[in-house]
Formats: structure tokens, C-alpha cells, sequence
């Protein structure tokens, strides 16, 4: 009798045990409630690629992580979204990155990155983080879910009335450009202004400016094609880099079946193949409506003008590159992989 009792709660406790190991292992069915805050609008076709990614996770964790969807980033404050989502007030958000924040080379991504071939604007990326360990040491504490911080095409140069055709037809020109392109508009000889973007066309308009530097798309989402006669095809295209981020708190609150879900390759792959395509088509048909309707005349450099903007870009960063290097971060061999990228 007394091995009988003995065998019994021997066999309770092993049922007990497993129980409390079921309670704590990924089966559990316990749903997750996760905040997201997108910086655009819900028509943006990257936030629609997001959205898709979103829809995607949901169905594969069998409605066990489900999204509130916040606009045109109304749930974060977008002077401190980092700050915002590392406190949890969002779960998941494309945050800009400040070097007031500790991001010296992300914040400096556009410049640092550009001149690469468009077709490896992502697969380069995760080469380049692998190569540069620095750049993701600056996320350590938010979880990166895909190496999508860009998309929309290249940046090109839209002129009013004067055809470049090289960086020597730029000297003495009023060019306006975000802050990331100043040292490039200075070494082509001309002058980069950076005022609010809703003066832009109205000084375009007024010639106030001979053009700007931006995505081909804008010749239509922003009527650009009506005030500037010419696009110069430079394509400086910059790696997708890590972009949209959760909150490690909120990753690593997850059992371990739905951070599969979460960490999904296949799902992250085709988010990142939607945005590098979904950009590729939308410069396409912008350069064709702004042709058709405007007969604005798209100039593709030669070869030799082609090296030289190339050249001129690379000789812009020097400046970025000795900031990083003063920083004990390899900005100097940072930019000499990105050139070396740019002859593949």
C-alpha cells in the first residue's frame, strides 16, 4: 500500500511539473495586444508593405498577436519617437534616428550609404552591417525587423530651366536638398538650400531656386514635373539600412513560437522585396507621366558624368567621415566600402 501512495504522488508531481512547464513553454494561447505607430500615412505604399507584413504576422500566429495601427504618427511624439518606443509607448514604430540618441552613423545614413548599385540596396545592407558590427551596436535596445529604413527609388536632380548634364553644370546653381546632401550640392560648385518642404514648389515656382534634390516619384505625388523642366538621372540610391523597430521589452515578452513568427525570413524577405519593387515602379511611372504630360526631358549622364557625380559624392563625405572617425567609429573605411560597392 504504502509504494502504491508512493507511486501515485510520484506520478502527481511528475503531472504537476508538466503542467507548470505547459504553462510556461510556447504553447501557451495567451493573445498579445501590440501598439504600432507608422511616420506616414496609411496610403504610403511602404506603410501599405507594413501593413501587409502586419496582416501576415497576425494570420501565421493564429490571431494570437493582434495590432492597433496608428497614422501619420499620431500615437508617438515625433521629436522622441526612439525615446517613446524603448519606453513602451508604442510596440512597434519606424523611429528617426538621432545622434542625440546615440545614432552617429544611422543619422547620417543617407549620405554615408549613397552611390550604391539600386539592385543591392538591401542585400548590401545586411553585408554592411556584418562588416560594420558599430552600426547595429547602435540598436541594441530596440529589436530591428527588417533592413527597411528606405524606399521610393533613387534620389535624382530636378532643374526649371537649365539641363545638367555633369557636376559642372551645377556651379553657381540654387539648389534645395535635405541637410544629408549639402556637401554633395557644395562640391558640385553649387549652393544647397534647406527651407521647409512646403516652400519648396512655391520657390521653385517663383525661380527662387534652379531645382532640388529628391525621388523621381515627387514629379508627381508633389507636381514637381509642372515647375521643373529637367530630371539629371543620378540614381544615388543608399542601402534600405535597419529600419522599424519593437520594443525589446515587448519582443522578449513573447514565447518563443510567435518571436518565430516575428523573426519570419521568408515574411521579412518579401517585405523587403515589396519596397525595393513597389519603389522601382513608382519612379518608373512618375518619369513616364511627367514625360507624357509635361514633356519633361530626362537626361541620363554618360558614363564619364556618371564617375564624376559618383566622384563628387564620395569626395562630400569626408567631412561625415573624419566626424565618425573623431568618434572612434570607422567612418573613413565606411565610405571606402560604399565606394567599393558602387564599381560592382
Amino acid at each position: 500500500m504504502k509504494k502504491l501512495t508512493a507511486l501515485l504522488f510520484a506520478l502527481i508531481m511528475v503531472l504537476t511539473f508538466a503542467a507548470c512547464e505547459n504553462d510556461n513553454n510556447s504553447t501557451t494561447k495567451d493573445t498579445y495586444n501590440l501598439n504600432v505607430n507608422w511616420e506616414n500615412s496609411a496610403d504610403n505604399f511602404m506603410t501599405a508593405n507594413w501593413d501587409e507584413w502586419l496582416d501576415a504576422i497576425h494570420e501565421k500566429s493564429g490571431g494570437r498577436i493582434k495590432f492597433t495601427k496608428y497614422y501619420d504618427c499620431t500615437l508617438l511624439d515625433s521629436n522622441a519617437e526612439m525615446q517613446q518606443l524603448t519606453a513602451g509607448v508604442a510596440d512597434i514604430a519606424d523611429a528617426k534616428r538621432l545622434a542625440s540618441d546615440g545614432f552617429h552613423i544611422s543619422e547620417n545614413w543617407k549620405l554615408l550609404t549613397a552611390g550604391i548599385p539600386s539592385e543591392g540596396q538591401v542585400s548590401l545592407s545586411y553585408d554592411f552591417c556584418e562588416r560594420y558590427p558599430e552600426i547595429m551596436d547602435e540598436f541594441k535596445d530596440v529589436k530591428v525587423l527588417a533592413q527597411s529604413y528606405t524606399g521610393g527609388g533613387g534620389y535624382q536632380l530636378l532643374t526649371v530651366n537649365k539641363a545638367v548634364k555633369n557636376p559642372d553644370d551645377m556651379k553657381g546653381m540654387t539648389i534645395w536638398c535635405e541637410p544629408d546632401w549639402n556637401e554633395f550640392v557644395k562640391a558640385c560648385g553649387a549652393t544647397p538650400v534647406n527651407t521647409p518642404w512646403s516652400e519648396v514648389y512655391s520657390s521653385l515656382q517663383k525661380n527662387m531656386y534652379d531645382g532640388l534634390m529628391i525621388a523621381a516619384e515627387t514629379l508627381k505625388s508633389c507636381n514637381f514635373a509642372e515647375v521643373c523642366g529637367y530630371v539629371t538621372y543620378i540614381d544615388f540610391w543608399y542601402l534600405s539600412g535597419p529600419g522599424y523597430y519593437m520594443n525589446l521589452d515587448t519582443y522578449n515578452d513573447l514565447p518563443s513560437d510567435l518571436k518565430a513568427v516575428i523573426d519570419d525570413e521568408v515574411l521579412r524577405t518579401k517585405l523587403e522585396e515589396s519596397n525595393f519593387e513597389d519603389g522601382i515602379a513608382i519612379e518608373k511611372t512618375s518619369l513616364k507621366w511627367a514625360e507624357e504630360k509635361y514633356g519633361t526631358e530626362i537626361i541620363y549622364p554618360s558614363k564619364e558624368a556618371e564617375k564624376a557625380f559618383l566622384n563628387k559624392l564620395t569626395e562630400s563625405k569626408a567631412v561625415l567621415a573624419k566626424k565618425l572617425d573623431d568618434l572612434e567609429l570607422p567612418g573613413s573605411k565606411m565610405v571606402e566600402t560604399i565606394a567599393q560597392y558602387a564599381t560592382q
